[in-house]
């Protein structure tokens, strides 16, 4: 893990900033070890999961030639003229009707000179090449089946009259059409045309949209490997933090907690399952006492606190990391803002079924910009969600923007309809207002010390803001 001594003023000026790649990596490989995967079915339950392996398509999708439109499956030979040629757009042609061809019915061989009523999605006879939009039928829709199983025209009552019963003799069913063109696979859907067998329709570390869903479904994938959600228990740290509640009233000098609220919002949209969310005041024994009660009521995986892991002399997380079972690291992060992180373990006794472990702990800093921006940057990718859409967009100010060449940091900012994007709020960490307002994210790079309108910057794109 990063370099630095539990308790020790690590990140003070003139030590060497570790660079947020590497905190990263330090994180991500921490909860390594809880880190899981599980099987859940395809359905409504699945959305927003991410995918933990690569899933391939186990049919052809479509798994046949089938119609697109309701109307008639006809061969195109029996369109053309007697040279062979196709006719005009719109001459009448007159089939024999075939049996009608619905939806899930198995496919038939096409008989020349005869067009086969289908509806959309049925499979086209073996033989047949087009469909005939019933629109361009001379009576422009279907009638209803007979007992034949046809539709179309009703059957004519002529021919030579039968010799028993003097009765006339009736002549097949047929359909006048005037097709508007004569092409061959004329809204015939081909198989395999969406999807083929074996196609990788879903990657490892997709999030599971109702539209991959539903692909995942019609390709006969009823089940997907998810990464499994980590329990955290989320704990905001500082004797003046209070938790909100109805009529609650603020005491002169304390302020409503910020940080518990919004981690366990952004953790659970990263896929944690945060499974307890509290405050704790500025005392180190009683920090300790509630994690280790905690981790074992709640079977946690991960710890995420806030505040505590500053130079004042009430840093509440660092004086916990000088007693017996706790290993965390303090660095500064070459980030604004968000600089001042912790790192490490809690271990937990063994007791009541549960074995004895190390549960990872990330320490954050107190400031509600700098909370946030740390589980964004730091705890997503190591919880395994996805990575944010990023563009590369023109800024835009009414004046130069400043920002320290040695540390990356990160301005919240709103994207504009023209394609820009515009800073929303100051930099400072306590302005969770701003925040609120954005949708991205712009990145100040390491070694720019200055901000220009019309500079084109990276931008990551979050959810929400105003819209």
């Amino acid at each position: 893990m990063s370099a630095g001594t539990p308790g020790s003023p690590a990140g003070t000026a003139g030590r060497q900033r570790t660079p947020l790649a590497d905190h990263v990596a330090d994180a991500v490989a921490l909860l390594a070890a809880v880190r899981r995967t599980e099987r859940i079915a395809v359905g409504a339950g699945a959305v927003g999961r991410v995918a933990a392996a690569d899933r391939r398509a186990a049919v052809d999708v479509p798994g046949h030639d089938n119609s697109q439109m309701d109307g008639y499956a006809v061969a195109l030979a029996d369109l053309y003229g007697p040279t062979g040629t196709p006719r005009a757009p719109g001459t009448p042609v007159t089939l024999t009707l075939a049996a009608t061809i619905a939806a899930g019915d198995p496919p038939v061989d096409h008989r020349p000179g005869t067009a086969a009523p289908i509806m959309t999605g049925a499979p086209i006879p073996r033989g047949a090449d087009a469909v005939i939009p019933v629109e361009e039928s001379e009576r422009g829709r279907f009638d209803p089946a007979g007992a034949t199983g046809t539709l179309g025209t009703p059957d004519t009552a002529t021919g030579t009259p039968d010799t028993v019963t003097g009765a006339p003799a009736r002549s097949p069913a047929t359909v006048t059409l005037r097709p508007a063109a004569t092409e061959a696979g004329r809204y015939v859907r081909r198989r395999g045309s969406d999807t083929h067998h074996g196609d990788v329709i879903l990657r490892e570390g997709q999030v599971l949209t109702p539209a991959r869903l539903a692909h995942l479904s019609t390709c006969g994938v009823g089940e997907v490997e998810v990464i499994a959600p980590v329990r955290t228990i989320v704990l905001s740290t500082g004797s003046e933090v209070a938790a909100p509640s109805a009529g609650a009233v603020l005491a002169e000098g304390a302020t409503f907690d910020a940080n518990g609220p919004g981690l366990a919002a952004a953790l659970t949209a990263a896929g944690a399952d945060v499974v307890h969310v509290g405050t704790v005041p500025d005392d180190a024994q009683e920090l300790l006492e509630a994690l280790r009660r905690l981790v074992t009521e709640n079977e946690a995986e991960l710890i995420v606190t806030s505040g505590g892991v500053s130079m004042g002399a009430f840093e509440v997380v660092r004086h916990a990391a000088q007693h017996e079972g706790v290993t965390l690291t303090f660095t500064s992060v070459a980030m604004q803002p968000g600089g001042p992180q912790g790192i490490g373990t809690l271990d937990r006794a063994g007791s009541d079924g549960l074995p004895a472990a190390r549960i990872p702990w990330l320490a954050f800093p107190g400031n509600p910009v700098s909370a946030l921006l740390s589980c964004e940057l730091i705890a997503r990718p190591a919880l395994g969600a996805p990575a944010r859409t990023t563009l590369r967009l023109p800024v835009q100010l009414e004046s130069e923007e400043t920002s320290p060449k040695a540390l990356a940091q990160y301005r919240r900012a709103r994207v504009m309809p023209s394609g820009h994007v515009r800073l929303v709020g100051g930099a400072s960490s306590h302005l969770i207002g701003g925040f609120a307002q954005a949708d991205a994210l712009v990145l100040v790079p390491v070694g720019t010390g200055h901000l220009r309108d019309g500079d084109v910057v990276e931008t990551i794109l979050l959810p929400g803001g105003e819209r």
